[in-house]
């Protein structure tokens, strides 16, 4: 217990480190420190940069020492106040440091720039045909034997519900069509060697130090402790098909890309929520 408890309070403080960090870099480059800025809107991308980048990385989609803000369903769904409350008293347990100190001003301007990161309140233009798409998401394409959309699909993949929030089509053609080039471990095949040598494949759902978890195939999930496993081998190479750009025509992806745009923006609404 008092391992765990030490390696929160480390955690802590690198978070609050980094930001500290952050800032110096900004008095380098010649620009204001965050705690001296107004505080507009305008001063959001360098407020978020200062105080939530090094830990969550630039563009919010998870860095070395926390998880993606900006494409997170459950993160993307919180409304207004739930995020400002979030970033004012910190997340206890988690690493995530309070920031009530930057006041409410600049609280603000920081979720405004993370809803822009997130997409909220910006569309992007639809290359193909969205009908399509779906019928070839849940058809040729055969992404729902593997992904789950709005509650229909598969669940060993992540779930693409909301998928197209804060994504260019540049970025989910890319996504379809070579899935290894922003390759991330939570989407490798893995396998997993214990001390007493028996085996075992899937995917690391979650984990931290001192254990994690893994999703078979089948669904299962298994709890390893850390002491007890001799070796992770990780695939490298995401579990998505590297053939797409084969297996579907031109038309066919821009179809694609654009039923998986339609379930971001243009299907979510996010709730206004006074300051108080």
């Amino acid at each position: 217990m008092k391992n765990k408890v030490a390696v929160l309070i480390l955690c802590c403080i690198g978070a609050m480190t980094s930001a500290l960090i952050a800032r110096e870099r900004l008095f380098a480059q010649g620009q204001s420190a965050p705690t001296t800025m107004v505080g507009s809107v305008a001063d959001g991308p360098a407020l978020f940069a200062a105080n939530c980048g090094a830990c969550h990385g630039s563009d919010g989609r998870s860095g070395e020492r926390a998880p993606d803000i900006a494409t997170r369903r459950e993160v993307v769904s919180l409304s207004d106040a739930d995020l400002i409350r979030t970033v004012e008293n910190g997340v206890a347990g988690h690493g995530m440091p309070a920031f009530g100190f930057l006041g409410r001003t600049k609280v603000n301007a920081i979720i405004h720039h993370l809803r822009t990161l997130q997409g909220i309140g910006s569309t992007t233009a639809a290359p193909g045909d969205p009908h399509h798409g779906e019928e070839l998401f849940f058809g040729k394409a055969e992404c729902s034997s593997c992904h789950m959309m709005n509650g229909h699909g598969g669940f060993i993949a992540a779930d693409l519900s909301g998928y197209g929030l804060g994504r260019s089509v540049a970025d989910i053609r890319i996504a379809i069509v070579d899935p290894d080039r922003k390759l991330n471990r939570s989407a490798q095949y893995v396998t997993v060697v214990t001390t007493e040598g028996k085996t075992y494949t899937g995917f690391v759902r979650s984990g931290d130090n001192f254990s994690f978890i893994l999703q078979s195939g089948d669904g299962v999930f298994r709890l390893f402790a850390r002491s007890n496993v001799l070796r992770i081998e990780y695939s490298g190479h995401s579990s998505m098909p590297r053939d797409y750009a084969a297996r579907l025509s031109s038309k066919e992806l821009d179809d694609l890309i654009s039923y998986l745009l339609k379930t971001g923006p243009t299907e979510k609404k996010i709730a206004k929520d006074d300051d108080d």
